[in-house]
């Protein structure tokens, strides 16, 4: 009997990093590109490299296997987010 296909609880949009600059030394290479140390999006917000994003069987990023602040950076570079300051108790009412 056939299985259907199975859903992803997540979006995988919102765990991708889009229009990042590189701003450390470059630790290696993946896919014949460079591998930025650290990076920086839009907002100001700074990643710093951790491995290679987990794909499935079919080769689609796996996100339910990402951690607590792990973003995917096109061709599948895994970055941690840094935060430079402690959460505010503002912050911390809508979590």
């Amino acid at each position: 009997m056939p299985f259907a296909p199975r859903q992803q609880g997540r979006p995988i949009e919102y765990f991708m990093l889009y229009d990042v600059k590189p701003t450390g030394q470059s630790v290696g290479l993946y896919a014949n590109r460079q591998i930025p140390e650290s990076v920086v999006d839009d907002f100001g917000r700074s990643y710093v490299f951790a491995g290679i994003a987990p794909r499935r069987q079919n080769g689609d990023f796996d996100v339910d296997a990402l951690r607590t602040g792990e973003f995917i950076l096109k061709p599948g570079l895994l970055y941690r987010i840094e935060c430079a300051q402690p959460p505010s108790w503002f912050g911390s009412l809508f979590r």
